[in-house]
C-alpha cells in the first residue's frame, strides 16, 4: 500500500511522456523512445553481467539485442503506416498495452485465483489475463467502431486480440531475466515501477507482432 501512491504518479507521467511525444511530432517521438532505448539498452546490460555471475556460460548479449531490435521495431511502427508519420497507429497500440497490463492487473488482484504456473511470473492469473484480454478485445472493437478508424476493422480487431497475448510472452521473457540475474526489477529509475526496461516489456513483446499487422 505504501507503493501505491508513488507507482500511480510515476505510471500517469510515463503515460503523459509517451503519449505526448507521439502525438506532438515524430522528432519528439523519436528522442523520447531513442531515450527510453538507451536506458533499457543499459539496464539489460547491467542484467547480463549479473546473468553471467550467475551462469558463467552465458557469454552472448541476447537481452542487450532483445532491446536494441524490439525498440526499433517499435519506433518504426508509424513511419510504416503510410508516406509519412502518423502517432495514431503507434498510439494505439500503446493504450492498448495500457489497458490489457492494467485491467490484467485489476482482474488478477480481486478475482485472481487460479495461477497460470508461469515458474518465472508465478503470480499471473487466468483471471487476470482473461480480464485484460477482454478489455483488450472491447476497447479496439469499440475504438474502430465510435472513436478513430486508424486500421481496417480486421486490423485492429486482431491487435486487440494479439497484444495481450505477445505482451504477456514479453513479460515472461524479461521476467526470466531478471530471474537469472536474481533482481527483483531492472533498475529504479521509475519509482513503483523498476526500470525502463520493466515498463517497456510488454511493448517490446508485441512490437514484432505490431509492425507485421501494420505492414500487411
Amino acid at each position: 500500500m505504501n507503493n501505491f501512491l508513488p507507482r500511480l504518479i510515476t505510471g500517469i507521467v510515463y503515460i503523459f511522456v509517451v503519449s505526448g511525444s507521439i502525438l506532438y511530432n515524430s522528432k519528439s517521438f523519436i528522442l523520447t523512445f531513442s531515450i527510453f532505448s538507451l536506458l533499457a539498452i543499459y539496464e539489460s546490460h547491467q542484467l547480463w553481467k549479473k546473468i553471467r555471475l550467475n551462469h558463467p556460460k552465458y557469454n552472448y548479449p541476447i537481452p542487450q539485442f532483445y532491446v536494441i531490435f524490439s525498440m526499433t521495431t517499435l519506433v518504426l511502427v508509424p513511419f510504416f503506416f503510410s508516406d509519412s508519420y502518423n502517432p495514431f497507429p503507434i498510439l494505439l497500440i500503446f493504450i492498448l498495452i495500457w489497458i490489457s497490463d492494467t485491467m490484467s492487473y485489476f482482474f488478477g488482484s480481486y478475482f485472481g485465483k487460479n495461477k497460470m504456473r508461469i515458474k518465472v511470473s508465478p503470480n499471473k492469473t487466468w483471471e487476470g489475463f482473461i480480464g485484460g484480454f477482454l478489455c483488450s478485445l472491447t476497447f479496439s472493437t469499440l475504438s474502430f467502431l465510435y472513436f478513430q478508424e486508424i486500421f481496417p476493422f480486421w486490423k485492429t480487431v486482431s491487435l486487440g486480440i494479439l497484444i495481450p497475448i505477445f505482451g504477456l510472452l514479453g513479460d515472461i521473457y524479461q521476467s526470466k531475466i531478471k530471474r537469472m540475474a536474481g533482481v527483483k526489477d531492472s533498475g529504479n529509475i521509475l519509482p513503483g515501477h523498476g526500470g525502463i526496461f520493466d515498463r517497456l516489456d510488454s511493448a517490446m513483446g508485441v512490437s514484432y507482432v505490431s509492425l507485421i499487422i501494420t505492414l500487411i
